[in-house]
């Protein structure tokens, strides 16, 4: 028989005789039983008693002796002592679970990870050993910026940046979504992906046992759909063939649209190397190289442009030096400078190291390659990541329906 001889919401307390253990007297031990939001945790009390001394309705030992007046007091100083130790998480804000509850009973608690300590942790321990094997540098940066994030966003809303793993909750996660569109001016899918990188972490903590479970595993945020800016082929033909008044400037353009031309990220054009290029099964030269963000090994045909731009570089003394094989920089300038040959060649185009990808797939697709072979060269796991260039699609059937009809006309 199951009940609470303290219960309050959500949190009961239950004593009862653990009768498939017993010791050479035939005695039973007396466990206790704390559930909180549903779920239990038990714990001997470290008194064994007679199975016909227990009472199961009064959940006390029978009898005024010493012993059952000793045994009783102690069960309520235990049931005192865990009613004690939630009013005192309460008080501090701490989330409360059956495991905290008596952990700290039992003094048991183990070194308290701070949620800052945590993400330090896992970007320098975790992420920046593994750079160029299993994460890009950028990834890297990334989870610098979510981390700077979180940092102010805990002292904008506790002053306190000594925040626990066991003090995070459901409502940190909505209440950090709303402080980065409204103070941080993300927009709506950055804000999603900077959670996406907190859930990340705190998985890792979880997988490591230092919490027991993730409190924001339910929190789920819709992206929103967002057209991929791309370049038409006009748009990349004029930035092909603009003079540049400084080096640096055409260096960014040559890497650019060799990634327009091949599909490769910033993190793969800059470690790319003479040993990434092979000779196809066609005798012609191709690009073989395991992307840094799926692993996936990317084969990717070289057009006549790509190699000449690949040719300009062949005796530069910086891809000679650092084993490259374009003079590929650091990705933040590289973006800056993009920005001004956007802006020097008029396309009214915010163009990024992402827009080069995007541009290689709807040139493919527009230009009659099959939707499996843009997935393959641009090292997809899945052809469905392929069709977020859906756009594009609905434009080559209209270009074909058009070559179709004219087609007609001529019979």
């Amino acid at each position: 028989m199951k009940s609470a001889i303290i219960s309050r919401n959500t949190f009961s307390i239950l004593f009862f005789i653990h009768r498939g253990k017993t010791n050479k007297e035939k005695h039973h031990p007396i466990y206790c039983r704390l559930t909180v939001q549903g779920k239990s945790n038990e714990f001997s009390t470290q008194i064994w008693v007679n199975n016909e001394k227990w009472n199961p309705t009064t959940h006390k030992i029978l009898g005024k002796n010493e012993f059952s007046k000793t045994a009783n007091q102690t069960l309520e100083n235990l049931k005192t002592n865990i009613l004690n130790i939630r009013t005192d998480l309460q008080s501090k804000g701490h989330h409360i679970t059956s495991e905290i509850v008596i952990n700290t009973l039992l003094g048991k608690i183990e070194k308290k990870y701070t949620l800052l300590e945590l993400l330090e942790y896992f970007n320098e321990k975790r992420v920046k050993p593994l750079i160029g094997k299993s994460y890009a540098a950028g990834t890297y940066e990334r989870y610098k910026t979510s981390k700077s994030h979180v940092s102010d966003f805990i002292t904008y809303s506790r002053k306190n940046t000594n925040l626990f793993l066991t003090d995070l909750n459901f409502a940190f996660a909505t209440e950090y979504e709303f402080y980065l569109k409204t103070i941080k001016k993300c927009s709506h899918n950055t804000a999603l992906k900077y959670i996406k990188n907190l859930k990340a972490v705190i998985n890792f903590a979880v997988q490591n046992e230092w919490l027991s479970r993730n409190p924001f595993e339910k929190y789920k945020g819709k992206l929103e759909r967002v057209d991929k800016e791309y370049l038409t082929e006009h748009e990349l033909n004029t930035v092909r063939v603009k003079e540049f008044s400084t080096t640096r400037l055409s260096e960014i353009r040559d890497v650019f649209v060799f990634c327009c031309y091949t599909g490769l990220s910033y993190s793969d054009v800059a470690k790319l190397n003479k040993n990434n290029i092979v000779i196809g099964v066609n005798g012609e030269p191709k690009i073989s190289i395991k992307r840094t963000k799926t692993e996936v090994t990317a084969n990717i045909p070289l057009l006549s442009i790509a190699l000449d731009i690949l040719k300009k570089y062949e005796y530069d003394e910086y891809c000679i030096y650092n084993n490259k094989l374009l003079p590929v920089k650091s990705n933040q300038k590289y973006n800056e400078y993009l920005k001004d040959i956007s802006d020097l060649c008029r396309l009214n185009k915010k163009i990024t190291s992402h827009t080069a990808r995007h541009t290689f797939a709807t040139l493919m697709l527009t230009k009659g390659a099959s939707i499996e072979s843009v997935s393959s060269m641009l090292g997809h796991t899945n052809i469905k990541t392929t069709q977020i260039y859906g756009k594009i699609l609905q434009e080559k059937v209209s270009v074909e329906m058009l070559r179709i009809e004219n087609q007609l006309r001529a019979v």
